[in-house]
């Protein structure tokens, strides 16, 4: 598989020396072929060199990184840039956009935040193997759902998991719902109904004590989500089960 060449463009040489060192970029088949410190060294590569992904800072000295997008964006808009800066700023973020950045990330850089932009760009390939390896988003999601269903039993939020992958929670929302099809919170309250059920069925835990177990202090709002998610109360589920019909009944339902 042919290599991507990539460019980083940076006047603090602090940060793109350590850009430029991330042994991840190997594993995705990605060669940085150097280091410019403002955009018109960085057009310079590419006069005289290919170029498929450019990561470059906005504040820089003679030409900055947003007249830099702005030209690639009208000689080489095939070349995918993403944008790194220690400003959050709305208008910085807007024109980037407007001249296709693939993303904007806020120094102090994030490398997993870095990564998960750059494998939307192209899928990572370490290895040859037999079975089709993880994204990188999919990993993300992996490790948050073991850390989800570890701590079902207390409250648990959006920013919650999204620290525990070193991600933003806006960020880590978007690739959440890539993956799994469906909202956090909308997961999330699947995964503990189906935990109740667990619960409901396998223990003699009273109602109130499984709402606990499952993250609900107040038992009247976890009996409605119960409700809202199955038709029927915690008490008629248990009830249910408890009832000789309850097999045909399941295979009517199924």
């Amino acid at each position: 598989m042919k290599k991507r060449k990539l460019l980083i463009v940076d006047d603090e040489w602090l940060i793109a020396d350590s850009l430029s060192s991330l042994e991840e970029w190997a594993e995705r088949n990605i060669e940085v072929i150097g280091t410019a410190s403002d955009g018109r060294e960085a057009l310079a590569w590419l006069d005289k060199t290919e170029v498929d992904l450019v990561i470059t800072d906005i504040r820089m000295p003679d030409m900055d990184g947003l007249e830099l997008l702005r030209q690639l964006h009208q000689r080489s808009p095939k070349i995918d840039v993403i944008v790194i800066s220690g400003y959050e700023e709305f208008a910085y973020a807007k024109t980037a956009l407007s001249y296709q950045a693939k993303g904007y990330i806020l120094k102090p850089i994030d490398t997993d935040e870095l990564f998960a932009v750059v494998d939307q760009l192209a899928p990572v390939s370490i290895e040859p193997v037999e079975e089709v390896p993880k994204t990188y988003h999919e990993t993300i999601v992996e490790r948050a759902l073991s850390y989800i269903s570890a701590n079902l039993g207390r409250p648990l939020s959006l920013k919650d998991a999204a620290d525990q992958v070193h991600l933003t929670s806006h960020y880590f929302g978007q690739v959440f719902k890539s993956v799994i099809g469906d909202t956090f919170v909308n997961h999330l309250t699947r995964m503990r109904m189906e935990r109740a059920c667990e619960l409901l069925k396998n223990t003699e835990l009273k109602q109130y004590e499984v709402g606990f177990q499952i993250g609900y202090t107040d038992p009247k709002y976890f009996s409605r989500v119960f409700f809202q998610s199955y038709g029927l109360t915690p008490k008629e589920y248990r009830q249910q089960l408890c009832s000789p019909s309850y097999p045909s009944e399941q295979k009517k339902r199924r």
